[in-house]
């Protein structure tokens, strides 16, 4: 509940600051945040440290105690004391004895990232204001497609099935991305997580909660928040838990701009709003294909079906082999992972370019 028109004014403040960031915030037809968000962002930021979150920088730029404490007028310990709850909870983001306001991305998924948010009283709240702004406001559009109508994110191609590795772009599969990194969390995923909050995870029994990775500056921030639920881990660590992602059948998806990639998603079909562009909103534009395809070894596929059953975007049919649909077929390997026969392999298709890429 939105007590007052002086609170409702700091929150617009709050959110109008991530206007320019990717995903901005949900709008409604004069371009104001929606009564929805606002209502979110109130469950974030109680009315005194509402007056105070909108002078921060928004991450990954970031303002020293020191000065926050000066524009904010207050002594510097009582400052943090007083912001020690919202930046437990990561609502603001804390490294060392910095501020910043959250980017777009983690004011989503923060609520759903951190163990001590799950247990928290007003998580279904959460969850369920989220999931109505992200819908019934079209966020998502946002969410997946930029201005320039460019998906935010793409798939990426599980490392070990790509035919000829010299054929591949450093950004385009998944271990050359965790190769760019030294700093790494492993994070629940945050679109499983707010199924499960709300009761309506269908894939409770099929998928793991806890392989997302964060990485580089994302990493340092949620590691700093000390949860029993975020878990740092080598790059060799990190390397495993994809490869087991990839054999229980997750899609690995990452930003869709070659200087970002900072985070790298283990996506199932039900959950997740990226694939579910395709999955279940009929966004074609929703994410970036990988600019690689099935292929099928005629002589060694016996048309056993089991990559039917593992491909999410029904690219594949079976008749005397498997045949592979390139118009539907993401570039995402799961289909070779498990293929008993190895009559699957990954081959270059070019059909995305790669915003940033040289």
């Amino acid at each position: 509940m939105i007590a007052s028109e002086d609170y409702k004014d700091d929150l617009i403040k709050i959110a109008k600051k991530l206007e320019r960031a990717s995903q901005s915030y949900p709008k409604d037809e004069n371009g104001e945040p929606t009564e929805t968000y606002l209502e979110y962002l109130s469950l974030m930021y109680e009315p005194k440290i509402a007056t105070l979150v909108q002078h921060l920088p928004v991450f990954p730029k970031t303002m020293s105690i020191v000065k926050f404490a000066k524009m904010a007028g207050m002594d510097k310990e009582d400052l943090m004391n007083l912001l020690e709850d919202t930046t437990e909870r990561g609502f603001i983001i804390k490294l060392g004895r910095s501020y910043a306001q959250p980017m777009p991305l983690f004011v989503y998924d923060i609520p759903f990232i951190l163990k001590k948010n799950i247990e928290h009283k007003d998580a279904k709240k959460f969850a369920e204001l989220s999931r109505k702004f992200f819908i019934e406001d079209q966020y998502y559009k946002t969410w997946q497609t930029s201005r320039k109508g460019t998906p935010r994110f793409r798939v990426l191609t599980v490392s070990e099935e790509v035919e000829h590795e010299k054929e591949i772009v450093p950004i385009e599969e998944v271990y050359k991305i965790i190769d760019k990194w030294d700093d790494f969390a492993i994070i629940p995923c945050p679109c499983r997580q707010r199924s499960e909050v709300e009761g309506i995870r269908k894939c409770k029994d099929k998928y793991p909660i806890h392989n997302c990775t964060l990485l580089g500056p994302y990493a340092k921030a949620v590691l700093e928040m000390e949860d029993p639920d975020i878990k740092s881990a080598t790059r060799e660590e990190i390397k495993r838990l994809t490869m087991e992602a990839s054999e229980v059948g997750l899609v690995h998806c990452t930003d869709n701009r070659a200087e970002n990639t900072t985070i790298l998603c283990a996506c199932c079909e039900c959950c997740c709003g990226m694939i579910g562009g395709l999955t279940r909103l009929n966004y074609p534009r929703s994410l970036a294909r990988a600019n690689f395809i099935s292929k099928v070894d005629e002589e060694l596929c016996v048309a056993c079906g089991t990559c039917l059953e593992r491909c999410k975007f029904n690219a594949i049919v079976i008749n005397e082999i498997a045949e592979i649909d390139p118009d539907k077929c993401v570039g995402c390997g799961l289909c070779a992972v498990t293929c008993p026969e190895n009559a699957l392999s990954m081959i270059r298709f070019e059909r995305e370019d790669i915003p940033g890429a040289i």
